[in-house]
């Protein structure tokens, strides 16, 4: 289990980014991890963790930080003014990857944006950071929205927000599905969901976010996802899980990383 801060520098004179990047970025990572090693990034994509019918690729990431930037709402792009940014990536491997994980990432370029705009980056360092002390409660905040998806008997689906009703219920049997999927491959122990006590209680402000998948293109598609803090009590194992996989669906496309909260 390993969580990195990649530390980006700007490199060229385009500065502007799609609102929407999250799928761009994580076609960057996806891309990166194949160039170094193909068998790996195979597993990601394509067979990922199994348990059932579900398949999950357990790795997440966070928005960007830009050290200094502009929205410009009604041309749907962010101006990064300066030539700093990070975000965080983790992943549920074992930590004997770690210098693997870090010398794939290293002095990469890349180019991040849309058809539109693009803004070529580079990474400059890597920074490895600490595990949290895990305990059967604790405290989180999104680093990226919360994705939780309900699928209906008509075969559609319904993007659930944390004040519906089932909306808990589904982030905890999506946590104890990865569980489940990490114990198929023998990594962890097999887990029950009714052996313990699962809660989760959203605190604070809850703020909206729609995400555009493959923007501009004839795929295109808006998801919505939720970012607020929240309090979860859990088995120490799925505490871990959820920081390093990710919490909801879709954390390989960058839903659900979160920070735990003093």
């Amino acid at each position: 289990m390993m969580r990195f801060k990649i530390h980006l520098e700007r490199i060229n004179g385009d500065k502007f980014l799609p609102i929407n990047y999250q799928y761009e970025l994580s076609s960057v990572i996806y891309k990166i991890i194949h160039t170094a090693d193909s068998d790996f990034a195979r597993f990601l994509h394509d067979q990922g963790y199994i348990t059932g019918q579900k398949t999950f690729r357990l790795f997440t990431f966070s928005h960007l930080v830009l050290d200094k930037s502009k929205v410009i709402p009604e041309a749907g792009r962010l101006e990064h003014v300066g030539n700093k940014s990070s975000f965080q990536f983790s992943c549920l491997v074992d930590r004997t990857a770690e210098e693997f994980i870090k010398g794939i990432f290293m002095n990469q370029e890349f180019t991040l944006g849309d058809k539109i705009t693009q803004v070529s980056y580079t990474v400059s360092h890597i920074e490895a950071l600490e595990p949290p002390v895990f305990m059967e409660k604790m405290t989180y905040r999104c680093l990226s929205p919360i994705f939780i998806r309900n699928k209906r008997p008509d075969g559609g689906e319904d993007y659930l927000q944390p004040k519906d009703e089932d909306y808990a219920k589904l982030v905890l049997s999506n946590l104890v599905s990865k569980a489940q999927a990490l114990a198929v491959a023998g990594t962890y122990a097999d887990f029950s969901e009714g052996e313990t006590v699962l809660k989760l209680n959203s605190i604070g402000k809850i703020y909206k976010k729609g995400i555009t998948i493959k923007q501009n293109t004839l795929q295109s598609s808006k998801l919505i996802g939720y970012s607020y803090e929240f309090e979860l009590t859990a088995p120490v194992e799925l505490q871990e899980i959820g920081y390093y996989a990710g919490f909801g669906n879709l954390g390989s496309q960058g839903f659900g990383c979160v920070g735990v909260k003093n």
